[in-house]
Parts: structure tokens; sequence; C-alpha cells
């Protein structure tokens, strides 16, 4: 299993591309097809256990799981050629489908099952990066899946963010957001809302749709006074975004945005500030998609974007803080954005491993640790 995103970053994912090259996009899709066919079929047998444990379903299963294994492994090596936030989530995949193969045929029916489940949070982790492709042919082959239709609306919205049927899928968030089956805490403790934010924003580029859907959504009786207070700042928010004039660079527009966020006037906390650290994140994801090329600015994006991911990001152990932070630190170690970003992975790592429970920072992660230490210090002493 996982240990920790910093262990991957160390040896599979390089500096990011600072020139230009052909369009990749085909041949990514080409290579995620056969995932999305695994998973289409895993996802739905993982959530019955039943079903799952069946030895009349056991070959099917394997069948399934090697091809998971097969060509999300053939996607991570094709993942170390885009950015890094890419190759650090391809290669998540990678490693998650081994394990859970491996679990599989080892008899370890419960641990597979949860891998299954976590490894579809990594398909939505990396769809919410970039808006979606219209081009890309693939929600269509989805659409006569009879198991998924079956699903409870949780489970279901997760499989169609996974898969990319995006349309589909901020329907079903919807219809989840408003159903008497789901209280508003469970929603917003599962991650739910914040998902529909991402693909709201991030994805599919609407401010108004989502405005309305939360409305509607704060107006349910079991809101809680804390949660509602939320609610209204992200439709707020929206609706400023909405009508907000961007700066004419990227860079500067994130800034700016960042900067709002953190604007303790405006907002209690960064769950207040929830839509403008999304909005910021997605200028970001598509600054860097273009390849710029002056390494400082590199940089100080994925500074940028490893900021908002411990400001916001909602797991631990799928974080792309340290993805984001690394790569600003070895793209440019001899700038004030390396020490910056090197201080805040440090923050960052120490609290997550030790938090109030006395543990030590593990030595892998510590000599990781000191070899970025190294690194900044002597891009900034020159020896």
């Amino acid at each position: 299993m996982r240990t920790t995103a910093i262990l991957i970053l160390g040896c599979t994912i390089g500096l990011p591309a600072l020139a230009g090259g052909p369009d990749p996009e085909l041949e990514t899709r080409q290579r995620m097809q056969p995932i999305f066919e695994a998973v289409r079929h895993l996802f739905p047998l993982s959530l019955d256990e039943e079903r799952f444990s069946d030895p009349a379903l056991r070959d099917r299963i394997l069948a399934s799981l090697q091809l998971l294994e097969s060509s999300s492994g053939d996607l991570a090596s094709h993942g170390q050629e885009r950015g890094a936030s890419f190759a650090f989530l391809s290669r998540s995949l990678s490693i998650d489908a081994r394990d859970v193969h491996q679990r599989y045929e080892e008899g370890h029916v419960r641990e597979a099952r949860f891998l299954v489940q976590q490894l579809v949070e990594t398909c939505v982790a990396c769809h919410s990066r970039l808006p979606s492709e219209q081009s890309s042919g693939l929600s269509s082959q989805f659409s006569s899946n009879l198991e998924q239709a079956d699903l409870p609306l949780d489970q279901r919205a997760k499989l169609e963010y996974a898969t990319r049927q995006f349309d589909r899928a901020v329907v079903t968030y919807e219809a989840l957001l408003a159903s008497p089956d789901f209280s508003p805490t469970t929603l917003d403790l599962m991650g739910h809302i914040d998902d529909y934010l991402e693909l709201s924003i991030r994805v599919r580029g609407e401010y108004e749709r989502p405005a309305r859907t939360l409305s509607s959504f704060g107006k349910r009786d079991e809101v809680s006074p804390a949660l509602a207070g939320e609610v209204k700042h992200w439709i707020r928010s929206l609706r400023e975004i909405e009508k907000r004039k961007p700066a004419p660079k990227a860079l500067e527009e994130a800034r700016l945005l960042v900067a709002d966020a953190g604007d303790a006037q405006r907002f209690r906390d960064e769950r207040d500030a929830l839509v403008y650290y999304l909005q910021a994140g997605s200028v970001l994801h598509r600054y860097l998609e273009d390849q710029p090329t002056d390494p400082d600015d590199v940089a100080t994006a994925y500074y940028m974007m490893g900021v908002i991911e411990t400001r916001v990001g909602q797991s631990f152990w799928l974080s792309q803080a340290e993805v984001f932070l690394e790569t600003a630190i070895r793209t440019a170690p001899s700038s004030d954005v390396a020490v910056k970003s090197y201080d805040l992975l440090e923050e960052f790592m120490v609290a997550g491993y030790t938090g109030s429970g006395g543990a030590q920072v593990p030595p892998d992660i510590q000599a990781k640790l000191d070899e970025l230490q190294r690194i900044v210090n002597e891009g900034r002493t020159g020896v």
C-alpha cells in the first residue's frame, strides 16, 4: 500500500516540462480507456462484500484487476512526460492497482475492496485538475452500464466523476445534495460538497448553477449553523468570481485569488474561502498545462498550488502538496520561492506525521526533507 506521496515523488517525478511538444492528449485518452473499463466493472462490485467475495466472480474480477494493473502501469510511464500533478497521480494509481491485484489474489478481499474505492478517489483527483475536453468521447461509452445505474447516489456520482462522465456527474451530485437520504453534515464530512464544487469550477467552468444548487441546499432544515455560514460564503464567492475581470497574466490572477482567499476580513478560515482557492488552483493548472518556460514562474506556480493544497486539500495520504512543493524547490533551487516551499513542506509533513500523538517523522521522510534542505542551501549559496 502507498506509504507516503513524497516517497513516490523523489524517484519518479522529474522537473516539469519547460518546452513545447506534441499534444499528448490523444495518447493519454487511449491509455486511459482500458482503466475506465476496469474501474467501471470493479467499483460497483467493491461496494458489495458478498459479490466481491463470490468465487463464481473471481476469474472475472481477476481479469479486470490484471487489466487495471497493466493499463495503469502504462499510464504511469506515459505520465512522467506530463506535469508533476499528472505524473504523481498516475504513479499513485499504478501503485494502488498493483496492490489491489496482489491482495485479491492472496485472498485479502476486504483490503482489496477498500483499495478499489481509494483508487477511484485518485481518478477523481486527476480529473478535477483541468476543464473537461469535449472531444474526449470517452463518457459516451459508459451510458448503458446497468451496474452503475443501480448504485446509491453518492457512489454513482463518484464513479461518474472518476470515469469522466461529467455531465451526468453534475446532475447526480445535485440530486445527492438534495436527497433526504443523506444528511448535510454527512455530505460535508464525506467531501461530496467539495467534489461538486471542484467539478463545477475547475472542470465545467460554471458558477451560477452551483450557486443556485447551494442556495437550495442551504435551506435544508438539517443544515447546521456552521455549515450554513460556509454555504453563504461559497454562494457569494461563486457570484463574485463569475463577474470578476481576471488579471491579464495567469500568475498574477492566481496571486490575487490566493490573497483574496487569505483575507481575514472576508473569510473566517480556509473553509469559507474554498471557492477562491479552487478558482486559483484552476488558473494555475491551466497555466502549467501550457508549459511555461521560465523556471522561476513555474516554481512560483507550483508553490502556490502547494499552498492551496495544504489549506483545502481533502486527504493527507493523497495530498499533492508534497509534489507541488518539491517540484518548486527542484525547478528553481536558488529562488526565494524554494525557501518558502521548503518551509511549508517541512511544516506540512511534520504536522501530518506527528499531529497530537507524539509520533516521529519516519526516517525515510526525514531523509527526503534533509535532501531538499540541502538543495535549497546549495542553491542559495552556490556551493
